[in-house]
């Protein structure tokens, strides 16, 4: 447990850092902007390329894995939908927001740095197959939900149409898929090129925390809503224990693997969330006390997670 005091302190401290700043300094959002352009498409992008790019073809190839992680995530987004609808009786646009932002977790900013620092170089490799195909459910699940919900909408055809440019386009996405066809070509970067995106891969989670530190503390903490302690039970305890269940009985894979699959399921809600609640313009205060209370109580159940996952299960 010494060992993982040790290591997730700083991680929280730099979150805590970036949740302080805008407390103390009155600056415009727009820095912040600038900010994520520099984690989200050069410096975490860096990072999934390189660690994807020195692993072997084989390892990539995972179809398993990537079915049962982006399946459990799914079942969490059903189940908050389901649950708000049948017991509060919550209209299901609505529905559908909280159902993403109760399986959402935070696998760029949050996952990809704490799945390194905590299990190793190794983890890199899960933890980028896990955001590529937990991105891929929460676009087409909300997207579907929310959209057939709302008759002002866009047709189906635009609906799919704008689905597939936000996959194919996003920038971890991206790093990825250029990853596995240098893993393929044996292509190995070197020179200035590998300097750069060493870098860049070394910036990576200094950056992407301590952005989404003040990404926490700029958004509005709307009270505790009936739903946001079924929510944050499903994300925090629920949401990780079936990853476990699921990718242990239906996978058996590397230890390490497992062990990212269930913290990546444990992390708390992204910041996405409220990005998308503010998109359809549906549980937008909501989204954003969800990610401030699981962020807050990821500070606690993150670490023993962990080492539960080290020395127990």
């Amino acid at each position: 447990m010494i060992e993982i005091l040790n290591i997730a302190p700083p991680f929280f401290g730099l979150i805590l850092l970036g949740a302080v700043a805008p407390r103390l300094w009155t600056a415009s959002e727009d820095g912040l902007a600038w900010l994520n352009i520099f984690v989200v498409y050069f410096a975490l992008p860096s990072l999934i390329f390189l660690v994807v790019a020195a692993t072997p073809l084989e390892q990539l190839v995972s179809p398993a894995f990537v079915t049962v992680t982006a399946g459990v995530t799914a079942f969490a987004f059903l189940l908050m939908l389901l649950l708000s609808k049948l017991t509060l009786g919550t209209d299901l646009r609505t529905a559908a927001l909280q159902g993403t932002a109760a399986s959402y977790g935070n696998v760029g900013y949050m996952g990809l740095p704490l799945a390194v620092a905590f299990f190793g170089p190794a983890a890199a490799v899960p933890a980028a197959l896990v955001f590529c195909f937990d991105c891929t459910v929460e676009f087409i699940l909300t997207a579907f939900f929310a959209g057939v919900s709302d008759r002002r909408g866009a047709t189906r055809g635009a609906m799919a149409r704008k689905i597939l440019k936000d996959l194919v386009t996003h920038p971890f996405i991206v790093a990825t898929i250029l990853g596995v066809l240098a893993s393929a070509l044996h292509f190995k970067p070197g020179g200035a090129l590998l300097s750069i995106l060493e870098m860049l891969m070394r910036a990576a989670g200094p950056v992407a925390l301590f952005a989404m530190g003040v990404t926490v503390s700029l958004r509005r903490f709307a009270g505790v809503g009936r739903e946001l302690p079924l929510l944050a039970a499903i994300k925090i305890v629920i949401q990780p224990a079936l990853a476990y269940l699921a990718v242990s009985l239906l996978v058996a894979p590397d230890p390490v693997w497992l062990q990212v699959a269930v913290m990546m399921a444990a992390l708390p809600t992204a910041s996405n969330a409220f990005i998308l609640a503010r998109q359809y313009e549906t549980y937008v205060d909501g989204a954003g006390a969800a990610v401030l209370a699981t962020t807050v109580l990821s500070v606690v159940s993150i670490p023993v997670l962990v080492y539960l996952l080290q020395h127990w299960l």
